[in-house]
């Protein structure tokens, strides 16, 4: 293959990133005939206000195994009738995960509780879950991340695949010299391996954040939704795509704002 040959280019295998009711999901569901793996168990309620008459499917699993399954019949059929694919959202599929290896394990949450280990340090009580849990963790968000890339890549649906993912912010202690705290913001899972290895499998990693118009007593006000894919301090993102490192979606499509802005039809910001 060669870059200078002429190929149909899908659309956006992406990350969308942000605090909670920074936009994601509803940037996410501006896309063409979405499929929803409702993890967050927020749908239909927010497709219905944001986008009321809207054909949203959507689906809620029981475990990952159910999940899997799912993904595969579409790996192994190619019949994905869905343009767009939504995750919604890893930090609630990694606690699937989780739920899903103490069931297989036979250890309801109750009894997973009961038999953490513990060990002192410093004094203090450390609980410490089993390697097997954040191994599975690693293991289901790799293969996931893998089966939706071959999915995107292949002709036909889907064209577009989006991750939805929170963010937390965290401190570090007071550094001994300097007395310096260093906040800093990851995606928010059950381990530290998962969240450092997602970002890495995008090209497309797009910060959403909010902004106000007005002050308190402004009858006017107005909550903004905005979406970044330049990094803004702690907060990375990136695009190999043409489209403009702010945009303003409040009110508007996600989707047909990216359109235009791919096809130049709209000003850079």
């Amino acid at each position: 293959m060669n870059t200078l040959d002429a190929t149909d280019q899908p659309g956006i295998f992406a990350l969308f990133k942000g605090f909670s009711g920074s936009g994601k999901s509803v940037g996410a569901l501006s896309f063409p005939t979405p499929y929803v793996f409702d993890l967050d168990y927020k749908m239909p309620a927010i497709a219905r206000k944001h986008f009321p008459g809207k054909s949203v499917e959507y689906e809620r699993f029981p475990n990952i195994f159910v999940l899997a399954d799912h993904v595969t019949s579409w790996l192994n059929n190619g019949n994905c009738p869905y343009e767009t694919l939504i995750i919604d959202s890893i930090t609630s599929l990694a606690r699937l995960i989780l739920n899903s290896i103490g069931e297989a394990k036979g250890e309801s949450t109750p009894q997973l509780l009961q038999t953490i280990k513990k060990t002192k340090s410093g004094g203090a009580m450390v609980e410490l879950m089993g390697y097997d849990y954040y191994n599975a963790e690693v293991r289901f968000i790799d293969w996931i991340l893998t089966a939706m890339k071959k999915l995107w890549a292949a002709p036909g649906n889907p064209k577009n695949v989006i991750f939805i993912a929170h963010i937390m912010e965290t401190s570090t202690k007071p550094d001994i010299q300097t007395k310096k705290v260093t906040k800093t913001r990851s995606i928010f899972a059950v381990g530290n391996k998962a969240p450092a290895m997602i970002p890495c499998e995008f090209d497309e990693v797009y910060l959403f954040g909010t902004s106000e118009t007005g002050g308190l007593d402004d009858k006017n006000s107005q909550i903004r939704h905005i979406m970044m894919t330049e990094t803004t301090g702690e907060d990375d993102a990136k695009t190999a795509q043409k489209i403009s490192r702010m945009t303003d979606f409040t009110n508007k499509s996600l989707y047909e704002m990216l359109q235009s802005q791919m096809a130049g039809q709209e000003m850079f910001i």
